[in-house]
C-alpha cells in the first residue's frame, strides 16, 4: 500500500485500478512505463502504478473497438440499445458515488457533490440519450427528376475521447452516450491527472448489457493522447481541455486520416452586471461560477464588468463573500467539506505564477496566496481594473481567481466582453428583458445566460465560438457529430 494513503474501510480501494481497461476486462498494459498520483489535500501517495498506454496497447484498444463495432454491437436494435442505457442508469443509481468518492482522492473535488449534483447530472444524461436511440430520423426527396434521394445517418464507428481533469466522470458520460446511442464504440482517456473513477466506472456498461469492447478506457499523459489522435482507425475524436492541446490534436487529426473532431477549449467567460440587477442573485451566480471546482472551470466567470453607478456597492459585497470563502475550504473527502484544493501541485504553481505576475498588473484586493501549509489549497483571489494586456486579463488562468472592471455603457461593456479569442460562456444581468435579448445577441459567445453565468443543460447545444472549441455537445447537436449522413438514390426508370 503507498506510504501514508489514506482509504476508508468503506471505500473502493485505488490499488485496484492499476490496468487499463479493454474488451471488457482489466488487463495489464504491454508498455511498462507508470507514474504516481497524489492527494492534493496534503501531497500523500494515492497510487504508484498507473500504466501508460503505448502504441500497441492503443492499437490493441482500436482492434477490439473494430470487433465490437462490426460485430455484435451493430446487431443491437434501437430500442435494445435504450435498454443497455435504462438498465446502466440503476446501476448508476447504487454504484456511482463510491466510484466518485475515490475519484475525488486525486482530483481534490468535494465528495459532498457527489451523491447530487454528480451523481444526478450523469443520471439524467444517460436517462436523456436513452430516449434518442430510436429517433435518428433521415430525409426523403421525391423522384421529380427520376431518382427518389433518401437520407439515412449512420455511425462513424469507432471513436475515441480525451477527457479533462476537472468533471472525469460527468465528461465520461458526457461523450459516451451519444456515441452508444448513435451506435458508434468509444475508446476513453481520462486525463492523467484523474483516471481512477473512469476505469472504477468502465464495467458497469457491461453490466448493463453493452458488449465487450463497446467502451474501454486507457491511462497515460499526453503522449497517449497524441497516439489517439493520430491512429488511422479511429474516425473521430472528442477533445476537452487546453488550447494549446487542442490544436495539437486537430493538427494531428489532419496529418493523420482527417477524422472528425470536436474540441471544447477553455473560456474566459465574461458576467455584465447592469445597474437595474438583481444585485444578491448576480452576487451568488458571478461568486459560484469562480469558486466552484476551485475555478477549475471552462465555463468559469472570469471576468465580471460591473456598470460604474453601482460598482462600489457590487464590488465590496463581491470581495467580502471571497474573503469568507476561505471558511468553505476543508477535506474534500469530508462530506461537509464545500471547497477543496486545485487538482495537483503543478495546477497550483501554475496559477500561483500567473497571479504573482497579476501584482503588476492589476489591483490585488483578496487573496493571491496559497492557502494552508500542505496541500494544493489556493485563496479565493480577486483583481481590479487591469491593463489591457494583462496576462491574467487575456489568459485562462483555470483557478479561483477573478478580474473586475467598471463600465459606463452597454457598448463599452459589450467592447470589452467581446474583446477577446476565447468565446465559450457569458452572462447578463439586468431586469430589462429587452436589454437582455439585446445584449445577449451581441455577445460573441457560444452560450448565454441572463441572470445567471456558467450553466449548461442537456437538451440545448454546448460549445464555444473562435478559439473556445469547434463542434457541439449536449442535446441533438452532439448526435449530429456522431453520425455521417449517407444519400442512397433509387432510379424509378429501372
Amino acid at each position: 500500500m503507498p506510504e501514508n494513503a489514506e482509504i476508508r474501510n468503506d471505500a473502493l480501494d485505488p490499488r485496484n485500478y492499476n490496468k487499463l481497461y479493454l474488451n471488457g476486462q482489466y488487463v495489464k498494459a504491454q508498455s511498462k512505463d507508470t507514474y504516481s498520483l497524489k492527494n492534493p489535500k496534503n501531497n500523500t501517495t494515492v497510487i504508484e502504478d498507473i500504466p501508460i498506454a503505448g502504441p500497441a496497447d492503443v492499437d490493441a484498444a482500436v482492434g477490439y473497438a473494430e470487433e465490437a463495432f462490426r460485430g455484435p454491437w451493430s446487431q443491437f436494435t434501437a430500442l435494445q440499445r435504450t435498454e443497455c442505457f435504462l438498465r446502466l442508469v440503476t446501476l448508476l443509481d447504487n454504484e456511482l458515488t463510491p466510484i466518485l468518492e475515490m475519484d475525488s482522492l486525486t482530483s481534490g473535488i468535494p465528495i459532498s457533490l457527489a451523491p447530487i449534483r454528480e451523481l444526478n447530472y450523469i443520471r439524467n444524461c444517460v436517462l436523456y440519450y436513452a430516449g434518442w436511440t430510436d429517433k435518428q430520423k433521415g430525409d426523403y426527396y421525391p423522384a421529380d427528376d427520376g431518382f427518389v434521394k433518401l437520407i439515412r445517418h449512420e455511425p462513424i464507428g469507432v471513436c475515441a475521447a480525451i477527457n479533462p481533469f476537472n468533471a472525469p466522470l460527468a465528461t465520461f458520460f458526457l461523450k459516451a452516450a451519444p456515441a452508444l446511442a448513435t451506435g458508434n464504440v468509444m475508446i476513453l482517456k481520462p486525463s492523467e491527472k484523474t483516471p481512477l473513477g473512469s476505469l472504477a466506472a468502465s464495467p458497469l456498461f457491461e453490466k448493463a448489457g453493452f458488449p465487450p469492447g463497446v467502451i474501454q478506457v486507457i491511462t497515460g499523459p499526453g503522449s497517449t493522447g497524441a497516439l489517439l489522435a493520430e491512429h488511422m482507425k479511429i474516425r473521430k475524436l472528442s477533445f476537452t481541455g487546453s488550447l494549446g492541446t487542442g490544436r495539437l490534436i486537430q493538427v494531428a487529426a489532419a496529418r493523420s486520416n482527417l477524422k472528425r473532431v470536436t474540441l471544447e477549449l477553455g473560456g474566459k467567460s465574461p458576467a455584465l452586471i447592469f445597474e437595474d440587477a438583481n444585485l444578491d442573485n448576480a452576487l451568488t451566480w458571478t461568486i459560484n461560477a469562480i469558486l466552484t471546482r476551485s475555478g477549475q472551470l471552462c465555463v468559469a466567470a472570469s471576468r465580471v464588468y460591473v456598470q460604474r453607478s453601482i460598482a462600489d456597492q457590487f464590488i465590496k459585497e463581491y470581495t467580502r463573500r471571497m474573503e469568507l470563502a476561505i471558511n468553505d475550504f476543508g477535506d474534500p473527502q469530508d462530506p461537509t467539506t464545500k471547497l477543496g484544493p486545485m487538482v495537483d501541485a503543478s495546477q497550483l504553481e501554475r496559477v500561483m505564477g500567473m497571479v504573482e505576475r497579476g501584482r503588476s498588473e492589476a489591483e490585488l484586493i483578496v487573496g493571491g496566496l496559497q492557502f494552508g501549509d500542505t496541500g494544493c489549497y489556493m485563496q479565493p483571489t480577486v483583481f481590479l481594473n487591469p491593463k489591457d494586456d494583462a496576462e491574467i486579463y487575456r489568459n485562462e488562468i483555470f483557478g479561483p481567481v477573478s478580474i473586475i472592471k467598471t463600465f459606463d455603457t452597454e457598448e463599452e461593456a459589450l467592447k470589452m466582453a467581446n474583446n477577446t479569442e476565447f468565446g465559450l460562456m457569458s452572462g447578463v444581468f439586468t431586469r430589462d428583458i429587452t436589454r437582455a435579448l439585446r445584449v445577449s445577441s451581441s455577445l460573441d459567445s457560444g452560450v448565454v445566460g441572463i441572470n445567471c453565468v456558467s450553466l449548461q443543460s442537456l437538451q440545448a447545444p454546448f460549445g464555444g465560438r473562435k478559439q473556445s472549441g469547434v463542434g457541439r455537445e449536449f442535446g441533438e447537436y452532439a448526435l449530429r457529430l456522431f453520425t455521417e449522413p449517407k444519400t442512397v438514390l433509387i432510379n424509378m426508370g429501372a
